[in-house]
């Protein structure tokens, strides 16, 4: 089960560089491609949580990141 992950920023996260491999990386911007939110998350670990993004297109996850595959992390202006 995954739970919310608060992290101390306030604002919202928009945009997220993926780290794939050697041969190339990704990233997903609100508002481009159909991405209509990204938002911090954990999951269990094997001795602690970890912290994931989760990217959505509307009610649909696209895809899903753990802390160790995040190059970097945008945040938008506060809410």
């Amino acid at each position: 089960m995954t739970q919310a992950l608060l992290h101390p920023v306030n604002q919202p996260i928009c945009e997220v560089d993926v780290y794939l491999s050697e041969e190339g990386s990704t990233f997903y911007r609100v508002g481009r491609n159909g991405v209509t939110r990204i938002e911090a998350c954990a999951k269990p670990g094997v001795y602690c949580d970890i912290p994931y993004v989760r990217v959505w297109k509307g009610e649909v996850c696209e895809a899903e990141f753990c802390q160790h595959n995040i190059a970097g992390v945008y945040f938008g202006d506060p809410e």
